[in-house]
């Protein structure tokens, strides 16, 4: 698919071209995975609603095309990612797309395909045929931040290698874009696929991705049992993107200071800069300033307790002007030294 050349995310020229994309993992396996499963019921609820309110459901790619050139990109438009490629995709999930005529984009960690539990070379083939698209997840699902002082380029390009000879073996194509494991990145891994030329990359964030997006750390609403019930999901797809055109630091590994601080540049007219909010992993635990530079708004943010797991959520959220609409932002900060 077409997009801009590697490295020209920019600003945007068409401000109100959104698209809410969510990723999911597993269907009906939410008492053995309730961090990453959700229900056969709640799932068609997500796709009832979708119909009902007349969203435009899109694969990732066909959206990003669509958001990057003058043609039409619907006003609504939602992207159902699934990421790891579980046998539910078969026996839950594409019983209700199909019923309701939705693709989806499916992202593959070539080393798990046909082991336990995951969908082989052949159904993936069948998928593709049938209009889904097939995305990278790595070859070996690992945590590569975890060398991101040193080791990285060399790790990070053999497992590329290695997911691309099987995309190429039993698909007969190379992916042109990818999901990180785990959603953590750094602007290296970023770099690497540009190379690779790869021309997009989704991170596990929550946000609304727009032209202004940074195309190689694309947001994604995450959805399970908890966070996919219908009041959530109905205000995650009501969302629009807060208009961040600059975030300061870049990388979201966390070295140094801890707990991190955090600064975004904002250009949108639209919100309302006194109702500016900031959480760390949803809870108001965190201290935020504002100010104004060349008549951009300039957030800063910052946790008040040191983070304490491997993957920390800064959100910042903003009402519009007349309070009838939301905007959003989140930042992942990663802490290679701990586990999951």
């Amino acid at each position: 698919f077409l997009l801009p050349e590697p490295g020209s995310c920019g600003n945007s020229t068409f401000a109100d071209r959104e698209i809410r994309c969510f990723i999911y993992h597993r269907f009906g396996a939410e008492s053995e995975y309730p961090s990453t499963s959700i229900s056969k019921r709640l799932f068609e609820r997500h796709l009832k609603y979708l119909e009902q309110n007349d969203y435009t459901v899109l694969t990732l790619g066909r959206a990003l095309e669509r958001l990057y050139s003058k043609g039409e990109l619907p006003e609504k438009t939602a992207v159902l990612t699934i990421d790891d490629a579980y046998e539910s995709i078969k026996e839950v999930a594409l019983p209700l797309l199909n019923n309701y005529g939705y693709r989806a984009t499916i992202f593959v960690p070539t080393g798990h395909v046909g082991t336990d539990n995951y969908l082989t070379w052949k159904e993936l083939d069948t998928l593709r045929q049938q209009g889904f698209e097939i995305g990278n997840h790595s070859h070996s699902h690992t945590h590569f931040v975890n060398f991101a002082d040193k080791g990285l380029r060399e790790k990070f390009e053999k497992d590329l290698e290695a997911s691309h000879r099987l995309f190429q073996k039993h698909l007969d194509f190379t992916p042109k874009l990818y999901a990180y494991p785990f959603g953590e990145y750094c602007p290296r891994m970023a770099d690497i696929l540009e190379e690779h030329g790869y021309r997009a990359a989704a991170a596990q964030k929550s946000g609304v991705v727009y032209r202004g997006s940074n195309r190689f750390a694309l947001p994604r609403f995450p959805m399970n049992e908890h966070y996919g019930k219908m009041d959530m999901f109905q205000n995650k797809i009501g969302m629009h993107p807060l208009g961040v055109v600059d975030s300061n630091p870049g990388n979201p590994v966390v070295f140094k200071q801890n707990p991190p601080p955090l600064s975004l540049t904002v250009k949108n007219k639209e919100i309302d800069p006194a109702g500016i909010q900031c959480f760390v992993n949803g809870q108001r635990n965190c201290s935020i300033t504002t100010s104004w530079k060349n008549s951009s708004l300039v957030v800063n943010v910052r946790s008040l307790r040191e983070l304490q797991s491997r993957r920390t959520l800064y959100t910042v959220t903003a009402p519009s002007r007349g309070g009838g609409e939301w905007f959003w932002y989140s930042h992942v900060w990663i802490l290679p030294e701990y586990g999951e």
